[in-house]
């Protein structure tokens, strides 16, 4: 092996050099501690392994764990992980404890990995891998820190491992984030294989590879039988122990070999633990002490072998599919029970190994009777083997009144799955039970789960799985049910158990690379017992959960489930009803049918001849109806087979007179179930041939004369399109109100009933139809009706636009009085609107008693969830998550009331889980669903594979082209209203044909010869006749215009020699005017000349005068502005003093005036203030005592001060008049001063402040208007004499006015007459061309 090939390249390279081997004493010594606490087997070969973990830990930061499951994969990195932490607690040095994160990359999307942007708010959102490396990588502990990836390798999502496998070890993010790997950290992976790795990381990253079948499956019978309780004896564990050792290697051996089919593949070790979970389910006495010693012990020898065999055969032999299969193990287990293997018996079976014969006989052998799958094993006394039909044989009859889609009739195969199912959930066992479709596994599993289990302790939930379906979507439904029970755990409420079934497994398609997103999820659970929040990525814990599966056999659009994931699974393969079960099952309800409905002896034996003809034509279909690309819906199962049943149930023995009358439905019924999804006219005539066989060799009666009512053509032979003719519908009689299922007679007069209620539909709907109720119509509109008229009856309407698919829906929805409904789609059409129109449709449908149809068209599947939402409804009745909690609780009041009105017996108990399947079952039987779909291209095929609920339970009706009694009633029809000859109308009517026909055909001789289609539909053909019409319509318009036009003209000329007469006479009158009109045009035009020169001479005058006016107005305006430009220095400054003075009140005054020995500043702006207005000083004596008088101003400043007017005269001051001595001694003795400033009086007096400001503006203000009285003055003189010249204008201009007004009366009456000649003129010359 690889070892021993390491080995020797090293010893060759280094020759003489022998490696030393290291110690592992002590972490050998404890991983076999933790084996013994963890009760593993310490394997040589798992030891090996381990400690290659180990090492490969310490050389290599990435490495990946490979192999199988229950090759030891999850358990070896486990055991290292507790014994690096024993090692630790001891204190050798070198170990430490580990922290481990298991994460499934393939149970989320890679968003919700790695972290990603929020598409509307951009906001950056951490995934679980980023949460959880930066944990690791931010921690300070020493511990060990593995981050290990426990899911499928794939090469999109490990892609952006690289950086942190190789030496950089850093995790780069989306949003720029860096995180460096810190060196206590391991990133693990434990795939399956490396099928779909790319080279880039497998480089990066050490191998370890695992095989499950170097460790075998004896450890695990060996851990097993040590976790028995303590009474149980060391004998008793090795007489199981015997058992498993000579039994398990022959009978892995016939599965692998024997060529027997597994409807989904197994490993060995997974038989092994099939097996001892089974045989534990059985031990639930042997468990319990105190029965146990009651037993002695060839009791309990007895028990053990036969639930061992019980076990043996529902575990190895529960997986393999019914013929040959499991008639050859039931011989190989009945030979190796009673002795050793025959050599003849190990050669026909490939079985390798020798099986020795048993230490001792089988206390309890089978019975010789039957097979080993016909029996049960009962612990009573020394056990026995007890016939499952034995439970059939007390079964009660059918009720009278049952409905037949809840019949359950008890046989061998729905005792015994129900008992395994019973036994599996009871010991919370995960199973999947797989078989083809139609055999009743998600009907067992329902009504177990519904009716048998204990309500109070066992909650169900179904889950359809489709192609489309997601992990997340499947996340949020199982989160939906189950309440919080604490932070980080949900489970449902405490002492329960939700039992999560989930029909249709296989069918999430694979991604890319392989992976089931929703599976891997599921094995998250399984493994882990653990999900993540899709929001925070915090860690959620599952609880009290239970799995059950079903699904169908891996192909046509079903997939390989991942071992991985069947490993936690005991696999049990319900395959196809035999014909003695189906002739059980059938043939009793055809009985009950007959007996309860009251039918006389003579139609007995039909009930075992329909069953009987019905099994030959379904068995036969399968083998000659074989599905291709351009026939993917010709897929059959048992579910048509009950179809053709059911259909036959319709019949009542008030209008059934004879038996031949239902053999004649029989073959209806055969046609409406397997005949109408045909599209081949060889499967047709196959199928009527092989129907006629099966009526003469089973019913004794010929086709010819059974039908011979129907033979169009008189000739003794009913061919495949008399049959045609072949109706039973229940709406033929509108007036009877049984409604009775019965043959149509005549059907020109089922014509006119349908035609009656087009009427009716068109006088109460908004948009009417307008439809030809050809035969072929009346074909497509009975089959709809039968359909819908059937609890849980949907129909598959296939065929091109124009067929009539929703018009005649609608109208046998109308006819059953049923409601109709319909999605309307926009361009705003999103999940969420389509979400609310399926509660509208579910809410309206189920709260009366009133059914819905709900018609459903390819062309509105916007979104392929929407197909996923109808897969659901098909399926099961129901949408996962539709409804909110309260929209929950408003609809199971309303189901209570529904409730109450039931006869008690059939009441349910009034929880709220048994209400809301209340109304999913009225959903079930109350909606019924008609898809609308094109054949057209590769999407109805894809479909169909997707969604298997569109076949499985749908009736197919495909819309054939339009035969050629259609299309003469749809030309007739439409060509009625056209005005024409019988015979051109008949002529038309065959031409539109022929052009359609030979269209057909051309298409086809196109495909046949270019491989490229030409679709030919119905639109087509009513848009022929429709352009012909229209162009009718035009062309015969186009004549009567062209003839309306010939008459017109001739009438115009007649009328046009009788105006000529008129017109010569006025001519003559019109002369003499003309001469008048010219000769006063002439006279005004001399008047006019004279006139424009008076005029042009004013207006010469007024121009020269306006010029000197404009000269004069010039000079005036320059003077204004010289005088406006200086005084602008002076105005802002007077406006400031002004503003200071505003500043002022009385009592700053008051406060000046009391000064009695003012400060300087004061008596400085008070003396400027006294000589502007001219008051005159008081003389008062010289205080210096010189005896001179001198003046004083302080006692003039106050009287002034005291005025109650002083600020208003001082803003009211006349500026512009101060005498030039006073400015004269205002310059010469204050202006100059530099005390005599506003900043310096301020310190005085702030009143004195603003006075002194209107001093100094008082000068400023004199200078400039010095300055500006002599241009003022100028100014004056210049406006005065602009005046007088604008007076002498505006005389002049007032002149020329009258003048002009005058001159343009004259103009405008000259125009007049102008115009009057123009107009003699005119008529003149009209009527001389007339």
């Amino acid at each position: 092996n690889a070892e021993y090939m390491g080995e020797g390249i090293t010893s060759d390279l280094f020759p003489g050099v022998l490696l030393p081997k290291p110690d592992y004493d002590h972490i050998t010594e404890a991983i076999q501690n933790q084996c013994k606490q963890l009760n593993l087997q310490m394997t040589q070969p798992f030891l090996a392994k381990i400690l290659q973990i180990y090492e490969m830990m310490i050389v290599r930061h990435g490495f990946m764990i490979v192999g199988l499951p229950f090759a030891g994969k999850t358990a070896s990195y486990t055991v290292l992980a507790r014994a690096m932490g024993e090692l630790c607690e001891k204190g050798i040095e070198g170990f430490e404890r580990t922290q481990i994160i298991v994460i499934n990359p393939k149970s989320i999307t890679m968003g919700q990995l790695y972290g990603q942007f929020d598409a509307v708010s951009h906001e950056w959102s951490d995934g679980v891998l980023a949460v959880s490396y930066r944990q690791f990588a931010q921690s300070q502990t020493p511990d060990r820190k593995w981050l290990i990836f426990d899911g499928p390798i794939d090469a999109i999502w490990i892609e952006n491992m690289n950086t942190v496998l190789d030496d950089n070890k850093k995790l780069c993010l989306m949003s720029g984030e860096i995180m460096q790997m810190s060196q206590q950290m391991s990133m693990m992976f434990e795939p399956m294989d490396l099928e779909v790795a790319s080279p880039a990381t497998v480089s990066r990253c050490g191998m370890i590879y695992m095989e499950p079948h170097v460790l075998g499956w004896e450890p695990l019978v060996k851990s097993w039988l040590q976790e028995f309780p303590a009474h149980i004896s060391e004998m008793h564990k090795a007489l199981v122990k015997e058992m498993f050792d000579r039994l398990i290697p022959c009978g892995v051996d016939f599965v692998r070999k024997s060529g027997a089919r597994e409807l989904s593949p197994t490993t060995d070790a997974n038989l092994v633990k099939s097996l001892m979970n089974i045989i534990d389910c059985q031990m639930d006495d042997l468990f319990d002490e105190a029965k146990f010693n009651k037993l002695d012990d060839r009791e309990i020898c007895a028990w053990l072998e036969g639930i061992f065999l019980f076990g043996y055969v529902w575990s190895l032999g529960g997986s393999i599919s019914e013929d040959p299969g499991r008639k050859n193990f039931d011989l190989l287990t009945r030979e190796v029970s009673k002795g050793g293997l025959s050599e003849e018996t190990r050669a026909r079976f490939h079985i390798i190994e020798y099986v020795e014969p048993p230490s001792k006989e089988i206390s309890c052998p089978f019975p010789k009777e039957g097979t080993v799958y016909d029996y049960k094993f009962i612990t009573e006394d020394m056990g026995r083997w007890e016939k499952w039909t034995t439970e059939i044989e007390s079964a009660p009859p059918i009720p009278k009144d049952a409905e037949f889609s809840k019949i359950i009739v008890p046989t061998k195969d729905t005792v015994r799955y129900t008992y395994l199912i019973d036994l599996f959930v009871k010991h919370s066992k995960s199973c999947l039970f797989v078989g083809p479709t139609g055999t009743g596994k998600s009907v067992y599993i329902s009504d177990y789960l519904f009716n048998k289990v204990d309500k109070s302790v066992y909650k169900p939930l179904i889950i359809n799985f489709s192609a489309q379906t997601s992990a997340n979507q499947t996340q949020n439904i199982v989160l939906g049910k189950l309440d919080k029970r604490r932070k980080g755990v949900f489970g449902p409420p405490v002492g329960q158990k939700i039992v999560i079934m989930v029909d249709d497994l296989n069918m999430p398609t694979l991604e890319i690379y392989g992976a089931q997103p929703p599976i891997e999820l599921l094995r998250q659970w399984l493994d882990l017992g653990q999900w993540y929040d899709l929001k925070d990525t915090s860690a959620l814990k599952l609880v009290d959960m239970l799995f059950i599966g079903a699904m169908g056999p891996p192909g046509g659009g079903r997939n390989n489930v991942t071992p991985r994931f069947l490993r936690h699974l005991n696999t049990v393969v319900i395959d196809d009803f035999n014909d003695e079960t189906m002739n059980l099952i059938f043939k009793r309800i055809m009985d009950w049918h007959i007996a309860t409905e009251g039918f006389t002896d003579m139609f007995k034996p039909l009930a075992s001849q329909i069953v009987t003809a019905t099994m030959q034509v379904y068995k036969s279909a399968m083998k000659n109806l074989l599905p291709t690309p351009s026939k993917s819906h010709y897929l059959f199962n048992l579910r048509d087979f009950a179809r053709v049943i059911q259909g036959v149930l319709l019949s009542r023995a008030d209008n059934f007179e004879e038996p031949s009358v239902m053999k004649r439905l029989w073959v209806h019924e055969i046609y409406r179930v397997f005949y109408d999804r045909l599209i081949d006219d060889n499967d047709r005539n196959w199928l009527f041939g092989y129907v006629s066989e099966m009526l003469k060799k089973f019913m004794s009666e010929d086709m010819n004369t059974l039908f011979s009512h129907l033979d169009s053509d008189n000739d003794g032979k009913v061919t495949d399109d008399d049959l045609r003719s072949l109706m039973f519908c229940d709406f033929s009689n509108p007036k009877d109100d049984k409604k009775l299922y019965e043959e149509v007679a005549d059907i020109e007069k089922l014509r006119v009933t349908v035609e009656a209620y087009l009427d009716e539909y068109n006088l109460m709907s908004k948009k009417q139809m307008n439809l030809v109720m050809f035969r072929f119509a009346i074909e497509h509109i009975s089959r709809i009706a039968r359909v819908i008229k059937q609890p849980r009856g949907h129909c598959l309407l296939v065929g091109v636009g124009g067929s009539g698919r929703q018009s005649l829906t609608r109208l046998a929805a109308h006819m059953a009085d049923y409601q109709m409904f319909q999605v309307e789609i926009s361009k705003s059409y999103t999940s969420i609107e389509w979400r609310e129109d399926i509660k509208r449709i579910l809410r309206k449908s189920t709260f009366t008693e009133q059914h819905g149809v709900f018609l459903f068209t390819d062309t509105q599947i916007k979104q392929q969830s929407f197909l996923e939402d109808i897969n659901n409804l098909l399926n099961a009745g129901e949408v996962p998550n539709l409804f909110p909690l309260d929209e929950k609780q408003e609809i199971c009041e309303k189901m209570r009331q529904i409730d109450r009105q039931k006869d008690k017996s059939k009441q349910t108990d009034g929880t709220a889980l048994a209400l809301f399947n209340l109304f999913i079952e009225r959903c079930r039987e109350q909606v019924h669903i008609c898809l609308a779909f094109s054949p057209i291209g590769e999407a109805f095929r894809n479909r169909l594979r997707m969604f298997p609920a569109l076949v499985n339970c749908c009736t197919i009706d495909w819309f054939k082209p339009w035969p050629e009694d259609a299309l003469s009633a749809v030309a007739t029809r439409f060509l009625t209203d056209v005005e024409m000859t019988d015979d051109i109308r008949n002529g038309c009517i065959d031409i539109c044909k022929m052009f359609h026909v030979s269209t057909i055909e051309l298409s086809d001789r196109f495909f046949s010869e270019q491989f490229r289609h030409n679709y030919v539909t119905p639109t087509s053909y009513l848009e022929l006749i429709s352009t012909y019409k229209t162009l009718l319509e035009k062309k015969r318009s186009d004549l009567m215009k062209q003839k309306r036009r010939y008459e017109v003209g001739l009438e115009k000329l007649q009328s046009a020699a009788g105006q000529v007469a008129t017109m010569q006479l006025e001519l003559e009158a019109l002369q003499p005017q003309l001469i008048v009109a010219q000769k006063e045009v002439d006279e005004m035009m001399v008047v006019i000349e004279r006139d424009s020169v008076e005029v042009a001479k004013t207006e010469k005058v007024v121009r020269a005068d306006e010029a000197v006016a404009n000269e004069q107005a010039a000079a005036a305006k320059a003077i204004k502005d010289e005088c406006d430009s200086d005084l602008a220095e002076a105005i802002p400054i007077l406006n400031g003093a002004l503003s200071a003075l505003d500043t002022l009140t009385p009592a700053d005054i008051n406060i000046v005036k009391s000064f009695k020995n003012p400060p300087l500043g004061v008596k400085l702006t008070m003396e400027a203030i006294c000589i502007i207005k001219q008051v005159k000083p008081d003389r008062i004596p010289d205080p210096s005592g010189s005896g001179k008088k001198i003046e004083d101003y302080w006692a003039a400043s106050k009287r002034v001060l005291g005025d109650m007017k002083f600020l208003q005269n001082l803003k009211e001051f006349d500026k512009d008049n101060i005498p030039v001595a006073v400015m004269k001694v205002l310059r010469t003795k204050y202006i100059p001063d530099p005390e005599f400033v506003p900043s310096k009086i301020a310190n005085s007096s702030t009143a004195c402040e603003g006075l002194c400001k209107w001093v100094r503006a008082m000068d400023t203000y004199d200078k400039v208007a010095k300055i500006v009285g002599p241009k003022k003055a100028k100014l004056k003189i210049a406006e005065a004499e602009l005046a007088t010249a604008m007076s002498s204008l505006e005389k002049k201009r007032s002149s020329l006015r009258e003048v002009q007004a005058k001159l343009k009366k004259l103009q405008m009456k000259l125009e007049q007459n102008k115009q009057k000649k123009a107009d003699l003129e005119n008529q003149v010359d009209m009527c001389s061309k007339k």
